[in-house]
């Protein structure tokens, strides 16, 4: 899984510029399913129909990340979150954008950190002017805080994106494995979910299942003064019992504690009262769908760096396996 999530970690895709690696995983995924597509909003989708309950493995492929909305005189971009991130995460530090340029984030003199909104950051491109900046930048292009991945202590892994490409590698390696046990199932990588889970919307639309897994990072509180979430690294994902989003059907959340107690599985639970997660989008799309949680706890969500434990994503995968084969409709 390592790997896999590596190579998911390593691609630039703030919402809305989520195409280009769609299409990258919809093309090696051709060999597996029965059918792909890279839709309007982004989504990227793969069915492969077989026996059993259709299911559906969704997982946001976004980031949170930024986007030029002004160019000054002198060659400064001035930029807007996309997602939930704070001034102070971002000054400093190195952004890059969707067509490759590089930039370092700079805050106004004598703006306090305290202080500053996002108002007062700026883009220094290296450009000395606005015409020379509009050469290598457009209004509207998006952009990510660049951060290595790289492993800690304890089987953990930080860096950029893990939030949710780890969800999306989880989702690719079920569904590969469905897809090869004949089972029907359709993955999808939604697109968007930072500004509002529109991708989940639609791509929920599309397949309509019979069941929806929603695989995400959940924020663990084991840390100083950390969120009250009851959940932490290392000792097995998360069952989603609801979310600022939506409330998880009694039934389906039965279904996916007996499956980890089939497996003998160490389980947390997901009350996360102000979460925002594709969840809601899915259970409101065409007359209600079916929906189920599967989260991995993750450390600093939503922020320009997460934490990880490889143990509990490998049980997260394991978890939505068993919980995916077991499924019967009712």
């Amino acid at each position: 899984m390592k790997d896999l999530i590596t190579r998911l970690a390593q691609e630039i895709a703030p919402s809305g510029s989520e195409r280009a690696l769609m299409l990258q995983w919809m093309q090696e995924l051709k060999a597996v399913a029965d059918e792909t597509l890279v839709d309007t909003l982004g989504n990227g989708i793969a069915t492969k129909r077989g026996e059993g309950p259709h299911i559906m493995l969704a997982a946001h492929a976004d980031e949170p990340g930024v986007m030029v909305i002004d160019i000054d005189a002198d060659g400064f971009l001035r930029v807007i979150a996309m997602g939930s991130l704070e001034p102070a995460e971002l000054v400093s530090r190195q952004v890059e954008f969707t067509n490759g340029v590089r930039g370092v984030i700079g805050l106004e003199d004598g703006v306090k950190l305290a202080d500053a909104s996002l108002n007062h950051l700026y883009v220094d491109i290296g450009a000395n002017s606005r015409e020379d900046a509009e050469k290598r930048i457009q209004i509207g292009l998006g952009g990510v805080v660049v951060q290595p991945l790289y492993e800690l202590a304890g089987n953990r892994l930080a860096g950029r994106a893990l939030d949710n490409r780890v969800g999306c590698a989880i989702a690719i390696a079920a569904f590969r494995e469905l897809a090869a046990a004949g089972r029907h199932v359709t993955l999808a990588l939604t697109a968007q979910n930072a500004v509002g889970g529109r991708g989940a919307r639609t791509a929920a639309y599309q397949i309509n299942p019979d069941l929806a897994l929603i695989i995400d990072a959940a924020p663990a509180s084991d840390v100083p003064s950390g969120k009250a979430t009851a959940l932490s690294l290392g000792k097995g994902p998360a069952i989603k019992i609801m979310d600022g989003t939506a409330i998880v059907p009694l039934a389906v959340k039965d279904h996916l504690i007996a499956a980890a107690g089939t497996l003998g599985m160490d389980v947390q639970y997901e009350v996360w009262p102000g979460g925002k997660s594709d969840a809601g989008a899915v259970q409101l799309s065409v007359d209600g769908i079916n929906i189920g949680g599967v989260s991995y706890p993750a450390r600093y969500v939503g922020a320009t760096q997460t934490v990880v434990d490889l143990a509990d994503v490998e049980n997260a995968l394991k978890l939505v396996l068993e919980a995916a084969k077991t499924y019967e409709v009712r």
